[in-house]
């Protein structure tokens, strides 16, 4: 029985130590980025770890004004609310389309799932190039508005993939009834499903803003100047001849600080909104 005893202590603790090491290794990079983006150039960029300094922010001053971390954040932020936004109204009704007005059973409705499915799983290099060579023949290039169709294109397969496992389980009762009642495809989706997938749309909305934000190639190749987003200005600092590490870092955090806050902030409904079905 003692060894019994012995052996579950031994195990809790082995379990406590692995999950606080865990932890540990997840927030270490965390503390060096703010860390280093509190040093001054001399310090941050020394071969021997700097334990205590007199903290500065002269690197946020420079990364947000000579750096265009300010620009850059008004850049990313329009792009990604005005995808996220097209993207909830372009795939709402296309996952409407596939399980209400198409039976979700039905061929045609399996035909245009496995397409979006097969669409999410392209790695996104191999389509880099059709969409530079198509944005670069009609003048989409070097500005926001071609990235913003591409990031709206995968906002939309998101938002399909979301609102189908919401309406899969929509009764199709409802739809017929409103529909008797004269309302039409189109105000039926907006007066009568909608409603009831508000806590979806919303999270919808906020994993697409925080995929768009984020995302770093199509931005690299698609833009440049004063339309680059955050991710491409941050890796902007990095130099061939030398990399300025207090205002790396001071753009990192100041690039991470807005969507983190945001997703602290909306957690709680975000969480709701995907484990709540599509039925009040």
């Amino acid at each position: 029985m003692n060894n019994r005893t012995a052996r579950r202590s031994f195990l809790h603790t082995l379990r406590v130590v692995g999950v606080y090491a865990f932890v540990l290794w997840c927030i270490l990079p965390v503390v060096w980025l703010i860390s280093t983006s509190l040093k001054n150039d001399v310090d941050a960029f020394s071969r021997v770890p700097v334990w205590f300094f007199t903290p500065q922010f002269d690197s946020y001053v420079a990364a947000w004004t000579d750096g265009g971390m300010g620009q850059a954040m008004l850049v990313s932020g329009g792009i990604a609310v005005v995808s996220s936004a097209l993207g909830i109204l372009v795939g709402l009704p296309l996952a409407y389309l596939t399980t209400q007005v198409w039976p979700a059973e039905s061929a045609a409705s399996a035909r245009m799932t496995l397409a979006i499915l097969l669409l999410t799983t392209v790695p996104p290099v191999l389509s880099l190039t059709p969409f530079y060579r198509t944005f670069f023949g009609v003048g989409l290039t070097g500005n926001p508005f071609g990235l913003t169709i591409v990031h709206t294109f995968y906002a939309v397969l998101l938002a399909v993939l979301i609102f189908r496992s919401f309406l899969v389980a929509f009764p199709r009762e409802i739809r017929e009834a409103a529909m008797i009642d004269g309302l039409g495809e189109w105000r039926t989706l907006f007066l009568t499903i909608l409603p009831n997938v508000w806590g979806a749309a919303f999270a919808t909305f906020v994993l697409a803003l925080i995929q768009s934000w984020n995302e770093f190639l199509y931005a690299l190749v698609l833009t440049s100047g004063d339309s680059q987003t955050v991710p491409v200005t941050i890796a902007g600092f990095l130099s061939f001849f030398g990399t300025n590490w207090a205002r790396l870092t001071a753009a990192g955090v100041i690039g991470t600080l807005p969507i983190v806050i945001f997703a602290v902030i909306v957690r709680k409904h975000m969480a709701r909104g995907l484990s709540f079905g599509g039925v009040k």
